[in-house]
């Protein structure tokens, strides 16, 4: 199958911060916090209802290295779960499966087999591998990210019947440097191919895309707010949040870094389902929450699928946080009644 080739033109309260090795958050300031988080880390997805203090560290297996599937998103209304995954059979080189199911906890290969599947369908594509699929807010949508290998653009396929609908090349751009699509809560998409960002609506399904807005060079982790008004991006190692056409750009984290594996900078970042807060993930020199995956001191180390830091949460409200400093408002997520260990991730922080 060949790639679609669509012509493209150009009030918060602050978090307190308490307690010792990277800043910490008392309890009652996680639960004044929105819906819930998800990530993927060392080969399990992991689920914390922030408000209950639901928290558990593995809540099904992720990964080709763990399990059948590849990766997984959550609805909405966070009452749905969209798995990724290879079609029963092996050697199979040009179809991936995707399944929506009711969201739960330990959900196995054998629970999809047996059926309760709400909707299941293929994507055909040459040389396609593991995929990474984004359910749009009406849950009609998946969007899918680029891959190298298999020559696959961004692409948008329908979940009742797996057909591609739409999709986006930029001649001479590598699919390396495509960003992972980001859907607001209208069933707009938006994405980053190399240093521009795109977005595209149901208005036309999809049929075309317009550019919105030029990133400073070297952007990457571009994600929007549900209400599509603003942006997050990492440059130069650190997170900077501007308009969505551009203006009042500002960094919002800063820290110490090195051009070792050791502290690199901000990932990940993704906003509340209300747009009040980012979540991301981070490190800091002086000593973050300590982790079994981890260095006793709290430095960033190789992991499958790159490099990984701690869940961190603030307001989104244009100030810069400290990540050396435990007093500036930056709130480590934590394991419910534990005060050193922290939440690691290296992929995938979703929240709903």
């Amino acid at each position: 199958m060949r790639a679609v080739h669509v012509s493209l033109c150009g009030c918060l309260f602050l978090l307190s911060a308490c307690g010792g090795g990277g800043g910490g958050g008392a309890g009652d300031a996680v639960k004044e916090l929105p819906g819930s988080l998800y990530w993927f880390f060392a080969g399990s997805a992991g689920a914390y209802d922030l408000s209950a203090g639901d928290y558990q560290e593995e809540m099904m297996k992720m990964g080709s290295a763990s399990s059948f599937f590849d990766a997984f998103d959550v609805s909405w209304d966070n009452e749905k779960i969209l798995l990724s995954m290879d079609v029963e059979g092996t050697f199979n080189f040009s179809e991936r499966r995707f399944v929506v199911r009711p969201n739960a906890r330990g959900i196995s290969y054998d629970d999809v087999q047996s059926g309760g599947n709400l909707r299941d369908f293929t994507l055909e594509w040459d040389d396609i591998s593991d995929t990474y699929g984004h359910l749009s807010p009406n849950e009609q949508y998946v969007a899918v990210d680029a891959q190298l290998f298999s020559d696959l653009p961004i692409v948008i396929a329908s979940t009742s019947t797996g057909e591609i609908i739409s999709g986006w090349v930029v001649d001479g751009v590598s699919f390396t440097d495509y960003g992972n699509p980001v859907w607001t809560a209208d069933n707009t998409l938006y994405f980053r191919i190399a240093d521009e960002l795109y977005r595209c609506s149901g208005a036309d399904t999809y049929d075309s895309a317009e550019r919105v807005l030029t990133l400073p060079s070297g952007s990457s982790f571009v994600t929007v707010d549900p209400r599509g008004t603003r942006i997050v991006f990492r440059q130069n190692k650190h997170l900077w949040m501007s308009n969505l056409d551009g203006s009042d750009t500002r960094q919002i984290t800063t820290s110490d870094t090195s051009d070792v594996i050791d502290y690199d900078g901000e990932r990940h970042p993704t906003f509340s389902p209300d747009g009040k807060y980012i979540a991301f993930t981070g490190a800091s020199k002086r000593g973050v929450p300590w982790s079994d995956h981890d260095y006793p001191d709290g430095s960033w180390v190789a992991a499958t699928g790159g490099k990984y830091g701690y869940i961190i949460v603030i307001p989104a409200d244009g100030k810069l946080y400290d990540l050396e400093d435990e007093s500036s408002g930056a709130l480590w997520l934590r394991e419910p009644g534990n005060t050193s260990s922290g939440i690691a991730c290296n992929n995938q922080l979703i929240w709903r």
